[in-house]
């Protein structure tokens, strides 16, 4: 009988459950694969071969702690993997990892917050209740990288290379433009109160690139926006792909899927609770400081960002994606190690 593994996506945006399905994806050839989530994307989401519990993200965080204790206490699984959050969102499984020593119990750590780390005693509790903590792309310079339990991946990314269409089809049938016109895509992905801000700049830099295609990724099309600049379409990394340069804000998904196929990101570095999106986006084009500054101020270091890339772009062949590889692969043999 094959394994089951509960993988516990908490959090909003596309994020944390975007980087549960690369993983559930890959391993769903062979596992059964269950995903917790309050993504209030996710029915607008394929499910990649995985089974998910999604919570409704309006319930108030009482009501979705208590979801997920009884989803951990009623369901079989033989794996459990924690995305981020080793206490969980809400603190609810401080006193439910240390029943489930029986099975191993797998962190997946993503950059987060020191401060959180600190308040909460986290290094402690990862040592007592992990058995393994798997870093997907993040780098070395997290809070528990020193820990013997670690292990490091390339970042997760939810298509391999290979999986992707080439530029010239996915500009045609998914983004609607020629292959000839220098594309720009938004992407809104993160959180819904964001997205008349991505709104606004998509109308802006249409007026401001005339010859340029301008597109909105996101789930839902904002008020702002007339429908033929919007696409809503999963998995993102596809528009990516197909574009000259992606504005977008500085989390994880966004920022390596653009490394992953070598197209430039202009990153947004948002304000979070526990991401520090401003780290992250430095690998990339990044806009310090965006609540803080003014509308029309971010508009224009946006717009001559996004022009200087503009004047180094070449024009789009027939070409595939660059070859990267895809840490999820790797991550999946490595919690089939654990112990």
């Amino acid at each position: 009988m094959a394994e089951t593994w509960l993988i516990y996506a908490l959090g909003g945006g596309w994020g944390h459950l975007n980087r549960a399905l690369s993983l559930g994806r890959i391993a769903a050839n062979r596992i059964n694969v269950k995903i917790i989530t309050n993504s209030p994307y996710a029915k607008q989401i394929d499910d990649e071969g995985c089974f998910i519990y999604l919570i409704p993200d309006n319930i108030g965080a009482s009501q979705t702690c208590l979801r997920v204790r009884e989803i951990l206490y009623n369901t079989a699984y033989d794996r459990l993997i924690i995305d981020t959050f080793p206490r969980g969102l809400g603190g609810e499984l401080v006193d439910i990892l240390p029943q489930l020593n029986h099975i191993p119990r797998i962190l997946i750590h993503r950059d987060i917050n020191s401060r959180y780390v600190a308040a909460k005693n986290l290094r402690n509790f990862v040592i007592e209740n992990f058995d393994k903590v798997i870093v997907p792309g993040e780098g070395k310079d997290l809070a528990f990288c020193d820990l013997p339990i670690v292990e490091h991946t390339e970042p997760w990314l939810i298509r391999n290379s290979w999986e992707l269409p080439d530029k010239i089809t996915t500009r045609s049938h998914i983004l609607k433009v020629d292959k000839s016109v220098k594309t720009i895509v938004v992407c809104a992905s993160g959180k819904t109160s964001e997205l008349a801000l991505f709104g606004k700049l998509a109308l802006h830099l249409q007026k401001n690139f005339p010859d340029c295609a301008v597109r909105i990724l996101a789930a839902n099309c904002p008020q702002e926006c007339p429908e033929n600049l919007w696409i809503s379409h999963h998995p993102g990394i596809e528009c990516f792909a197909a574009a000259d340069v992606v504005v977008g804000g500085g989390g994880y998904n966004t920022v390596y899927e653009c490394a992953a196929v070598g197209v430039p990101l202009v990153a947004l570095a948002l304000e979070r609770l526990y991401d520090r999106q401003d780290k992250r986006a430095c690998k990339s084009y990044c806009i310090h400081n965006i609540e803080n500054m003014q509308f029309d101020s971010q508009l224009l270091h946006i717009e001559q960002t996004v022009d200087f890339i503009l004047k180094q772009a070449k024009s789009v062949k027939n070409s595939s994606v660059p070859f990267y590889i895809n840490g999820a692969v790797q991550a999946v043999e490595r919690i089939e190690q654990t112990k």
